[in-house]
This record gives structure tokens, sequence and C-alpha cells, in this order.
């Protein structure tokens, strides 16, 4: 069963926003991930502007082997990368350092009938000790200040995903969300 339909082999099945394939083999049913390499038009420019307009997402992690998802704000988004800084003192940091594989999720509000668009990104989270990106954040944020200085506050921690792939779920493409594209 996928949802309420019954799998027959070599049908496609959506679960978790992704086209799976299943396979009859003799001990059971298998599911395998079908590559996309269909060509889109899109690119992380697009990425980067829908994350400027939505910049709240929601992040996932895992601890063990168990799933954490939680809210996000993405403070900086370009070429370089996709930037998140957290408090050393939550077990976020912990996490992050722990298993560096993540996914996160920005939805683009509509109508609760009408879910518009949701932009997801997968891909390895690395933390960042760059001096001149911690004083683009405290520039942004500057009640950081009363933490300390951008060297001094060590109970703040930045990372950022530098490459990965993205992907823009759609109503109109909800049964086939379309190919993941690598950036950056």
């Amino acid at each position: 069963m996928c949802g309420n339909f019954d799998i027959k082999p070599a049908y496609v099945c959506v679960a978790f926003f992704q086209r799976w394939e299943i396979n009859e083999l003799r001990a059971g049913i298998t599911l395998s991930l079908i590559d996309n390499v269909e060509v889109v038009d899109m690119s992380l420019e697009d990425c980067i502007q829908f994350m400027e307009r939505n910049p709240t997402c929601f992040l996932a992690t895992v601890k063990g082997e168990k799933p954490h998802v939680r809210p996000m704000t993405v403070w900086l988004a370009d070429n370089s990368g996709i930037y998140f800084y957290t408090s050393t003192i939550k077990p976020l940091a912990s996490q992050l350092l722990k298993n560096s594989n993540v996914e996160i999720a920005f939805h683009q509000p509509g109508i609760s009938s009408d879910p518009r668009k949701v932009l997801r990104i997968a891909g390895s989270i690395q933390p960042v000790e760059d001096m001149n990106i911690r004083k683009k954040l405290w520039d942004k944020f500057p009640w950081l200040n009363e933490i300390g200085t951008p060297a001094a506050a060590t109970t703040i921690m930045v990372f950022r995903i530098p490459s990965g792939w993205f992907n823009f779920w759609t109503w109109e493409n909800n049964v086939s969300p379309g190919p993941w594209v690598q950036f950056p």
C-alpha cells in the first residue's frame, strides 16, 4: 500500500514528496528512488530569491535514529552557501557537528487550501569560522553585541550549506515534484 493505493510492480508511488519505483522481488516489494535527469529552468539564484522572500524554514536533523525538525531563519544566502546561526548551548549545534546531513524546507504561504510553493534543499552543513562572515551576522543583527563581539561570542555558532541539491514543489507538480538540481 502507498497511502490508500494498492501498489503493483513497476507502478510509481509518491512517498515523502519523492518519486519511488516499486520492484517486486521473491522476498517482497522494495522501493527504489528514481533518478530524475530532466533539465529544468531552476537556478540557485531562484532559490536565493525565494529564501530572501521567505527566510524562515524548517531544518531537519537526526539525533541517533530520531528525526528533529525546528524552524530556523536563513540570515544569508549567496553563491557561497546558505547560512544559519545557533547557540552552542542548544542541542542543535552538537547534532549538526555529529551528523552534518540536513534538509531544509521553505514555504511560500498561500491560503490554507492552496499551499503555493515549497523549496527543499538537501546537503551537508558545516561550521563557519570565517570572521568576515561572523561580522556580517553581527551587522545584520546588532543585538548580538549584547552577547559579545564576533570574536568573543563563542556561544554563537555559524553554519552553512555550501552545496547540495534543491527542488521546488508546487501544487501543479504534486505527484511528480520534479528533479533535484545540484548547486552551486
